[in-house]
């Protein structure tokens, strides 16, 4: 890792803490987040993967707007559908600081890992007629569950008089 990727790597451990934050509006931005997660910049898409994870550090959505926000400025970014992907999942069984176990985490397109709980659901959205699972995150933002993802937990699915459901951090998350 170079001496860059590692100072962008310190400072994308948390999120910012954009909701204290009210810098003046740029406007639009010429960031766009595509339906897979990718980000692209002037229609080049962002590879180096720390600063994809630095934008997303300061990203945030405010029920019309995804913004990426600096104390300095907050500019809009469009996205397209979710701007995460989640892409990977572990079975946790031991998260005993969490008190949920056992857990599912799931992993975004950017490495960072969900504990599916109430603090972070699963719900659904329906799109052209199809129910498009997702997890939701912080900061009004949400992440989409990938194909292959979700057809792994197909199998791991439950059922009950609701419907059918995948299990959590003792909570059912009703996908059907």
């Amino acid at each position: 890792m170079n001496k860059i990727d590692e100072l962008i790597a310190q400072y994308v451990t948390a999120h910012a803490p954009t909701e204290s934050w009210s810098a003046p509006s740029c406007g639009f931005s010429e960031i766009v987040i595509d339906t897979d997660g990718r980000w692209f910049h002037q229609k080049s898409e962002i590879k180096r993967a720390s600063l994809v994870a630095l934008f997303a550090s300061v990203l945030s959505y405010d029920g019309t707007h995804y913004w990426l926000k600096t104390p300095a400025e907050s500019c809009i970014v469009k996205v397209m559908a979710h701007p995460f992907v989640i892409e990977q999942w572990y079975f946790c069984e031991h998260a005993s600081r969490l008190s949920l176990v056992p857990c599912i985490i799931a992993v975004d397109n950017i490495g960072r890992e969900w504990p599916i709980s109430s603090m972070f659901p699963l719900a659904l959205e329906r799109v052209n007629g199809v129910d498009i699972p997702f997890l939701r995150l912080n900061y009004g933002l949400t992440a989409r569950v990938s194909r292959n993802v979700y057809y792994q937990w197909v199998e791991m699915l439950q059922e009950d008089k609701n419907g059918f459901y995948l299990m959590s951090a003792k909570t059912r998350f009703y996908l059907g």
